[in-house]
């Protein structure tokens, strides 16, 4: 297993199926930051497309790339495609993502009438799936909460705190760094990977929320 104190800095960041509202929002916010950013997706072109348009919007440069080009150049990958395909994806990619940390903000769940509900996997959490599915990765669970529209925006101001799961305490150190270094976002260590269903759960409660009281672009903080 990858041990991150021996590596050099982690700096390079992809988004695997970074094309949505949550690879925007942490592509523009994680360049400003100073990482050096790749976009990911199944169709280069894509990427290329997305990448330029994060790049000229932020004023940072940001690369492009195939979905497994991504992960083998990386050091951090963040999975921000929706979390039906996002398994089968890691299973593409095992090889691609060895040694290296992975970020799940995947978030099982279906609406049902007017209210979303979690479903939960028999592994216990979708982090534990990615965990099972990718066992020479180091999985970490983080940004779950964030209302990926309104982080998109980077005339948006917001206060976040932003809770991350793991086995591994320096991999969790890094993902938390690198959360810290987004303004408006706190990362703060909500234990072991076998929390993750808790914060996964995080999500339908802050949308149904948001849909019964008229709210919108809802995230948490702890006081």
């Amino acid at each position: 297993m990858i041990k991150v104190g021996n590596m050099r800095k982690l700096k390079k960041i992809a988004l695997l199926g970074g094309t949505g509202n949550l690879g925007k929002g942490l592509a523009m916010r994680l360049a400003i930051a100073g990482y050096d950013v790749i976009v990911g997706s199944r169709k280069l072109e894509k990427a290329k497309e997305k990448a330029k348009n994060y790049s000229n919007e932020a004023g940072v440069q940001i690369s492009a790339a195939t979905n497994s080009d991504a992960a083998i150049e990386s050091d951090i990958a963040i999975f921000t495609i929706p979390w039906e395909f996002a398994f089968e994806t890691a299973r593409t990619l095992k090889s691609q993502l060895k040694n290296k940390i992975v970020v799940s903000p995947l978030v099982p769940m279906r609406k049902t009438n007017s209210f979303f509900t979690y479903l939960t996997l028999p592994e216990g959490s979708a982090a534990q799936k990615m965990a099972r599915i990718l066992p020479e990765s180091i999985i970490i669970s983080a940004f779950h909460s964030i209302p990926a529209v309104k982080f998109a925006d980077l005339s948006a101001e917001f206060d976040w705190d932003i809770p991350v799961c793991g086995d591994d305490e320096m991999a969790k150190r890094e993902v938390i760094n690198l959360i810290n270094s987004i303004n408006g976002l706190r990362g703060l260590d909500a234990g072991p990977l076998s929390m993750s269903s808790a914060i996964e759960q995080l999500t339908p409660l802050i949308l149904n929320i948001s849909l019964r009281n008229n709210q919108r672009n809802l995230g948490v903080k702890f006081l």
